[in-house]
């Protein structure tokens, strides 16, 4: 062959290149893992060029897809995908982008297989729109993919849906995840919010600082669970207890990647722990025995205070019957009743008597209950008692301080009204007589406020017994209150049989007291009610005594007085007089009646003693001696008192504003009136208002009150004196003084007691009274006032004795205001008096 030129050779060397390229393409193609593959862009993708690798793909040879001799690619692709895929591709072609897809396929042997084809649209030579491709299985990679997703997903569903919660944490404490049980835990509503606000946890969340502790432990492990408790905050302040599993993540080489762990709210947990604690605490340190059983009955544990109480240990009862504590005494009935009520409502108290161990019974009060198990099947028996020996002796004592006068111990009201119907009923069943006598004290009150109650309660308990002796034991000595008491007679004969011992009671009553070291003196009033002549009802034999018993003090005091009807009018009057006193002072019916004083040293008229006068407007007018008492009795004394003082000021203005300058003002003041603490400052305003000097003032207080409380009367006088008031001591002789305190009183008069003055010229003694009153108060530097002097012997006898003063109805008797005025402004007139002449003037 001839040569080839060189052209030739280049073009001959290019082809040899060419083929080999191609030779070299193909066989890449047709050996890779994949179907290589160009189609037209036709509805059914109809197959122009499919390598070799379509036999491995789909168990198809290319020549069973290539033009649609067989079947299409379409016809391959699962039925499910197929309308996906096709809109897919057409949608990246008209778009000229590559398309890159996972869908499956069926196999020619029907298995079904996952693949990922990746194409582009581009120009043939021809100037077709052509899409070549490579379709490749991904089968057994989806399979792995998938489930890493499942797993992955299956973790995260656990993260998320956990009940615990779970957290990762860096080294210093930051949280890189937790979970929405985690954030509920804590009071978030997100675990973002958690993450967000609980930036540092350890100073945020946990109380304990030593939790720190903890956390260096963790993170010097290395991988070990660590479990620990603690009390940590939550969001709204709230604490609650949580248990925590932590341990440290590190990678492959050790270093740490953080800290992860779960969390639990044990909160219920601790206050049950903590509950039964208390429980332990409170069986093991109770003051009350606790014992408890089995089902059986028989003891499985005590605590202290039972051995305390019984004094058996717990080894000593243990799997004995409870039973073996009784000390016999208690009644089968209410054995009965126990077991009927635990079976019946599971529960049981009340009283039982037990023996301790020394053999002394007691009782107890026991309280027990059973417990049943989830079958309702008897498990325990839980009792409680305590020792009610003391309680027993003070509900001994309060029911006998229901029946009786604590002072005294006398049957009070309320067991008098059970004792008189057992004492009627007797007498009823018997046919008999009996009294009763309702006791008032006289002068009781006088004693009680001036000398204290101590003294006052002292003379009762004196009283008391005085009475119990004076009777029979059958006899009812009872106190009502106050100084009031009851004495009954059942089973007399007569009412001479009353009489008989009333005149004993009041011979015992009224003889002498020693209270305190002091001679105390009391009289009993005595109404005395017949039955059944008198009354058949008790509340009517007690109203008829207690007529009777107004009727003997009406009658002079220390006597008794049996009821009639007649009586019946005068308590009446009684009760009326005490009314109209009270609308008496509201309305203004009372006056104040002035009896001028004489100075016996130069005869002039030096003061005037204000005293009350009740008009009355239908009675007219009532003489002291009738309504002084009942005021008393009543208290409305303080209020006259208070009357009395304003007017008696008043009036004394009202004289000096019209010129008679020289008078002073006496005035009594009531029991009530000189211990009120008050009365300096009363006069004061009283003073002030009326614009009068102290000094023109004279309150005058009776010797008992004066001794009621002797240096609280020096306080008082004290304070009334250094305003400038003089005080005087009236109806001197008639109470009991004490020189020791008489010559400490701030006083300047002694008043002399009509009952003294009287009988001067007649009764030695009374005479010597006087003499020795007038000598005493000389003594003390005090002045003297003689009462009631109505004839010149006693005036003469009185001067002779150096007595300064007398007032009485020889000078006048006590005069309204006006007429007082008109006497005091008479002319001085000569007054003869056997051999003295007695000048009386202004």
């Amino acid at each position: 062959m001839p040569p080839l030129s060189g052209r030739q050779r280049r073009t001959s060397l290019h082809t040899a290149r060419a083929v080999d390229r191609t030779r070299v393409l193909d066989t890449l193609v047709n050996n890779l893992e994949g179907m290589v593959y160009r189609c037209l862009d036709d509805t059914r993708w109809t197959m122009i060029f499919v390598s070799q690798g379509c036999t491995a793909l789909t168990g198809h040879t290319p020549a069973d897809i290539l033009d649609n001799a067989t079947l299409s690619w379409a016809d391959i692709t699962h039925p499910d995908d197929r309308p996906w895929v096709g809109d897919h591709i057409r949608q990246a072609v008209s778009e000229g982008r590559r398309f890159s897809l996972q869908y499956r396929i069926l196999t020619r042997g029907g298995d079904l297989r996952w693949v990922i084809e990746r194409g582009i649209a581009v120009p043939d030579e021809q100037g077709r729109m052509v899409i070549e491709g490579f379709i490749e299985d991904i089968t057994a990679r989806k399979v792995t993919l998938d489930a890493l997703e499942h797993t992955e997903l299956r973790y995260r569903h656990i993260f998320e849906y956990a009940s615990e919660g779970i957290f990762q944490t860096t080294q210093d404490g930051h949280y890189l995840a937790a979970n929405p049980a985690l954030a509920r835990l804590y009071g978030y509503a997100s675990p973002h919010e958690l993450m967000a606000d609980l930036s540092d946890i350890e100073s945020r969340l946990y109380i304990d600082p030593e939790r720190r502790d903890v956390f260096r432990h963790i993170m010097e492990t290395r991988g070990e669970v660590i479990n620990f408790e603690s009390e940590v905050r939550r969001r709204d302040g709230s604490r609650i207890w949580i248990s925590e599993n932590a341990h440290t993540v590190r990678d492959a080489s050790g270093r740490f990647i953080c800290y992860e762990g779960t969390v639990q709210d044990i909160s219920e947990r601790r206050h049950a722990e903590e509950h039964l604690r208390l429980l332990a605490t409170v069986f093991s340190n109770s003051n009350e025995a606790i014992i408890v059983t089995d089902g059986a009955n028989r003891i499985i544990a005590t605590n202290q205070a039972f051995t305390k109480l019984t004094g058996y240990t717990q080894e000593e009862v243990a799997g004995r019957d409870p039973s073996m504590l009784s000390a016999g005494r208690t009644p089968r009935d209410v054995y009965r009743e126990m077991w009927a009520s635990l079976e019946s409502t599971g529960a049981w108290q009340g009283e039982l008597w037990d023996r301790r161990k020394s053999g002394e019974p007691y009782p107890k009060w026991l309280s027990i209950s059973l417990v049943r198990d989830e079958h309702g099947q008897i498990q325990n028996y839980i009792g409680s008692f305590i020792d009610i020996s003391e309680l027993k002796a003070s509900e001994e004592r309060i029911r006998h301080l229901a029946h009786h006068d604590p002072l005294t111990n006398l049957p009070n009201r309320f067991s008098l009204n059970e004792k008189l119907e057992q004492a009627v009923g007797f007498c009823t069943r018997k046919g008999v007589q009996m009294a009763l006598m309702l006791i008032d004290l006289d002068r009781f009150k006088a004693i009680n406020d001036t000398l204290g109650h101590h003294v006052g309660d002292e003379l009762l308990v004196q009283v008391a017994k005085r009475l119990s002796s004076t009777v029979r034991k059958s006899d009812i000595v009872a106190r009502l209150g106050g100084d009031e008491f009851v004495v009954v007679l059942p089973g007399i004969d007569s009412p001479a049989d009353a009489a008989h011992v009333a005149d004993k009671i009041v011979q015992t009553v009224s003889a002498p007291y020693l209270v305190g070291g002091q001679e105390q003196r009391t009289s009993p009033s005595i109404g005395i009610c017949i039955y059944p002549d008198d009354a058949t009802e008790i509340g009517d034999l007690l109203k008829n005594a207690d007529m009777a018993m107004y009727h003997a003090k009406a009658k002079g005091r220390g006597n008794y007085q049996f009821f009639t009807e007649n009586m019946n009018a005068a308590i009446m009057r009684r009760i009326a007089l005490e009314s109209e006193l009270r609308v008496g002072l509201e309305r203004g019916q009372f006056a104040l009646h002035y009896q001028p004083q004489q100075d016996l040293r130069n005869g002039r008229l030096v003061g005037v003693e204000a005293l009350v006068r009740w008009q009355h407007p239908v009675r007219g007018l009532i003489p002291p001696a009738e309504f002084i008492p009942v005021a008393e009795e009543t208290g409305i004394i303080d209020a006259l008192g208070d009357w009395v003082l304003q007017e008696a000021l008043r009036q004394l203005a009202e004289w000096r504003a019209r010129g008679l300058t020289e008078l002073r003002m006496s005035i009594n003041l009531s029991t009530g009136q000189f211990l009120d603490k008050a009365l300096p400052a009363r006069v004061d305003a009283l003073l002030a208002r009326h614009g009068l000097a102290a000094g023109l003032i004279d309150l005058e207080v009776t010797e008992s009150v004066s001794m009621a409380s002797p240096d609280e009367t020096i306080e008082v006088m004290r304070a009334l004196t250094q305003r400038g008031l003089s005080l005087s001591i009236d109806d001197f002789g008639t109470g009991y003084s004490s020189l020791a305190y008489l010559k400490l009183f701030p006083i300047r008069t002694l008043k002399i007691d009509r009952s003294f003055v009287k009988d001067i010229e007649t009764d030695p003694s009374d005479a010597d009274i006087c003499d020795v009153t007038v000598l005493l108060a000389h003594k003390l530097g005090l002045e003297v006032v003689a009462e009631g002097v109505e004839t010149e012997a006693q005036l003469k006898f009185l001067r002779s004795i150096g007595c300064e003063k007398i007032q009485g109805y020889l000078i006048s008797r006590p005069l309204p205001a006006d007429q007082l005025e008109a006497l005091l402004r008479q002319p001085a007139q000569p007054w003869s008096s056997g051999a003295v002449e007695i000048w009386l003037s202004h």
